[in-house]
């Protein structure tokens, strides 16, 4: 697999639910900890953004705005969960409080993407917002997120020749 396949719209899409999806598991088994994730998935949620802009700077050399637009906007989402993280670090935020704000931001850090990139980043900022309030609310929720995730990524995989009309202007 080449990674321009790798890196398509729709496997970034379904990598980022099937994080989401494991912090949901993680938020509901290990409360304490979760803060840990999200940390670490703000890190890799970035990564996943950038990697398709920096991959197609690497190839043709002309995207260089769209790459610095990138960096700076998941930058500021770093900066907030950096900041999260030391409020927990310093005792000012609890284990729980820390783990949820840092998803909240995550979320709307993924959200604002998507309106620049399209429909999956949209609703992988609110999946993750919908995991947020069932983590802080509800006591069982695994299995209903799992069933949202699945219909997103069958939809996402029939609707994949969407991506090449919005690359083209046509969507």
């Amino acid at each position: 697999m080449n990674k321009q396949n790798l890196l398509s719209t729709h496997n970034l899409f379904t990598l980022r639910l099937l994080l989401s999806l494991l912090g949901a598991y993680i938020g509901y088994s290990y409360r304490h900890t979760s803060h840990d994730y999200w940390f670490v998935m703000i890190f890799l949620f970035t990564a996943i953004a950038i990697a398709p802009d920096y991959y197609q700077f690497k190839q043709h050399g002309d995207n260089h705005k769209a790459l610095i637009d990138r960096l700076l906007h998941w930058s500021g989402g770093l900066c907030a969960g950096i900041v999260i993280y030391a409020y927990h670090n310093s005792g000012r935020i609890f284990h729980e409080e820390a783990g949820l704000i840092v998803l909240l931001i995550l979320a709307l850090t993924t959200y604002l993407d998507g309106i620049k990139k399209g429909w999956r980043c949209i609703f992988a900022g609110l999946f993750l917002g919908l995991v947020t309030v069932c983590v802080a609310y509800f006591d069982s929720y695994i299995w209903q997120l799992s069933a949202l995730a699945a219909i997103a990524l069958i939809y996402s995989h029939y609707h994949q020749s969407d991506d090449a009309q919005a690359d083209t202007g046509l969507l």
